[in-house]
């Protein structure tokens, strides 16, 4: 269903703006994507961090809990196991135990120095380990070591009296996340790197598939103009032939050699241009599928006699001798008037490209196929344009073809009709000594044409 023109604008007016917008956004967006995953994998390491230390400080606690409750009213004896539990474990700067009093924690026992007693009795963790009978933890700066330590109030009983608290060392933790940061970083970069140049890739990709969407657009465009303006000319073009023909009826015998030359000019004039909307017409068929043809017996014979004949009077002007190398040819199933077509088309570009010698014709069965080629002793192909001879508008431009005319639409039709009609088209050459155009086609029909 096709929309509306006026739809169809405004369609392309909003389409337009989201293209340009559209790699920019990729571009942005997943680097900065990446960026957000990695700094929230190293907030979560680091919440994890912060559950194994609470984890640590309870199973310390859990260990000697038994011991600091079953001996609480001696001191002495807090103090020996503490010291015995800091000296057994590397991460613990320093332990003790707090008593609640009045709101407030006191120092009761352990191995933390005088000047740093105040500042542990005053630490919001213990009152919230108090408070929810839970273990809590805190990362801050000691000022008597000069590094970041972990502070860990656990509470030792139900009765909400006595916290052990644990001054926890984070060398090793600190080692770990700086690693863990590090080679996030490290391939937080090679990630975000290797994803611009993809992106970039594929913003280049995106841009040269637009402009391929636009030639491809032209190129519609140019086929469907070719395709008007063809049959356009078709009409005017039967009138100008038919109106020549009156002209000639119209004019005296006694008239008729002063503008015999004129008329003959008009009506080579006039076949050329016939031909060209004609290679136009076929050009639209081909690119748009609509080429017919039309399946029966072919006389291979036949069609080149008859196209031998049509070229004598043009061969005869330039000298050129025709030769057709008559052999045992078999009837094929084909298009004729296809076949035709082809060797009309390779026999007038022999003749065409060559000022002397001989344009020959021979025909040979091969298994199931028959090859007809079609040789000249013209001035021959430039080896590097061999490859482009078969394309549309392909032709060969220097000084020796200058004067002759031609869209170089034929060999490119040519070869579209020859691989519609199931053969194969080659071409052999020498530059300056002559070319060779060969063709293929089956006995018997391909299935499906």
């Amino acid at each position: 269903m096709k929309l509306p023109e006026k739809l169809e604008e405004k369609v392309q007016k909003i389409a337009k703006p989201i293209s340009i917008w559209y790699p920019i956004i990729i571009i942005v967006s997943i680097p900065l994507l990446l960026i957000i995953n990695t700094l929230w994998n190293l907030k979560t390491f680091n919440r994890d961090i912060n559950y194994f230390i609470r984890h640590q400080a309870s199973s310390i606690a859990d260990t000697i809990k038994a011991q600091i409750t079953e001996n609480i009213d001696n001191v002495e004896k807090i103090d020996s196991i503490l010291s015995l539990t800091k000296n057994n474990n590397e991460e613990l700067a320093g332990i003790a135990i707090l008593k609640a009093e009045n709101q407030s924690f006191v120092y009761y026992g352990g191995t933390i120095s005088p000047e740093e007693r105040a500042g542990i009795e005053k630490s919001g963790l213990n009152q919230m380990a108090i408070g929810f009978n839970n273990s809590f933890a805190g990362l801050t700066y000691d000022p008597v070591s000069q590094k970041n330590l972990w502070n860990v109030s656990v509470p030792l009983n139900n009765q909400k009296t006595y916290i052990l608290f644990l001054k926890m060392r984070t060398d090793q933790v600190d080692t770990l996340l700086k690693r863990t940061s590090r080679d996030s970083y490290i391939i937080l970069t090679i990630l975000v790197v290797i994803t611009l140049i993809l992106l970039s890739n594929h913003f280049l990709f995106y841009t040269k598939a637009m402009k391929a969407r636009e030639i491809e657009e032209l190129d519609k465009l140019k086929d469907e103009f070719i395709s008007i303006a063809a049959h356009e000319l078709r009409a005017p073009m039967t009138g100008l032939v038919g109106y020549l023909e009156l002209l000639r009826d119209k004019i005296s015998p006694d008239q008729m050699p002063k503008v015999e030359g004129d008329l003959t000019t008009l009506d080579s004039l006039s076949r050329d241009l016939n031909s060209l909307i004609d290679d136009l017409l076929d050009v639209s068929r081909i690119e748009q599928g609509r080429l017919k043809t039309i399946t029966s017996e072919v006389n291979i014979d036949e069609i080149i006699n008859k196209v031998l004949t049509t070229f004598a009077p043009v061969a005869k002007s330039q000298s050129l001798e025709l030769i057709y190398q008559k052999t045992d040819i078999p009837t094929i199933y084909s298009d004729p008037d296809r076949v035709r077509q082809i060797i009309i088309n390779l026999t007038s570009n022999a003749i065409k490209y060559s000022q002397k010698g001989t344009v020959t014709i021979t025909v040979i069965k091969n298994k199931n196929e028959v090859e007809i080629s079609v040789k000249d002793t013209g001035i021959g192909i430039p080896a590097d344009k061999i490859s482009t001879l078969f394309t549309k508008f392909g032709r060969v431009r220097d000084d020796k073809t200058a004067e002759v005319r031609g869209t170089g639409l034929g060999l490119w039709i040519t070869k579209q009709i020859v691989e519609i009609l199931g053969g194969k088209i080659s071409v052999q050459s020498i530059y300056g000594s002559g070319s060779v155009f060969s063709f293929t086609l089956p006995l018997n029909p391909i299935p499906g044409k």
